[in-house]
């Protein structure tokens, strides 16, 4: 429907009453950050890199890949292989007091003996893809914190069922 705009005729200082054409509306721009992905079966939605997440045990993974290293390490943790399971632990980078980034790995848990004593800290992340800030927070998370990341390429994951990092 036209609306009604008013203007003031310069002449006789008096207003009048035109007729304007709506202008259409543009589409609105409700696409949040982080959701530019398609949606695949059964309305799982892709991220960036074609990455379908899924839930297991209640729990959202980013990957198909990620999934199935988790069912691994619980399966690992049960058998008393490893201990103290965490999932994404973050790792703020702070140099010089001043905060650059935080990283979020997949996995971090310790190596435990058969006597039940802690070997060490291992800290996971399933990839899919190697990206240039992925690999400046790896050396930066590595420098800061004196840990070593170890990276599990998804398509190799099955390869790594019953191996500790």
């Amino acid at each position: 429907m036209p609306r009604r705009k008013s203007i003031l005729n310069p002449s006789s200082k008096s207003a009048k009453s035109v007729v304007t054409p709506e202008t259409p509306a543009s589409p609105p721009t409700t696409r949040k950050r982080g959701t530019a992905g398609r949606v695949g079966k059964a309305g799982t939605r892709k991220g960036k890199y074609n990455a379908a997440g899924e839930r297991v045990d209640g729990i959202f993974f980013h990957s198909k890949a990620e999934s199935v290293r988790y069912l691994q390490l619980k399966a690992m943790q049960e058998r008393n292989e490893i201990e103290s399971l965490i999932l994404q632990p973050s790792y703020e980078c702070v140099v010089k007091n001043q905060k650059i980034t935080t990283y979020r790995s997949d996995f971090k848990y310790d190596v435990i003996d058969d006597r039940g004593q802690t070997i060490k800290t291992v800290v996971e992340d399933v990839k899919g893809m190697v990206t240039d800030i992925y690999k400046i927070k790896k050396k930066l998370v590595e420098a800061c914190y004196d840990v070593k990341i170890i990276e599990i390429p998804a398509k190799d994951v099955a390869k790594w069922e019953g191996i500790v990092g």
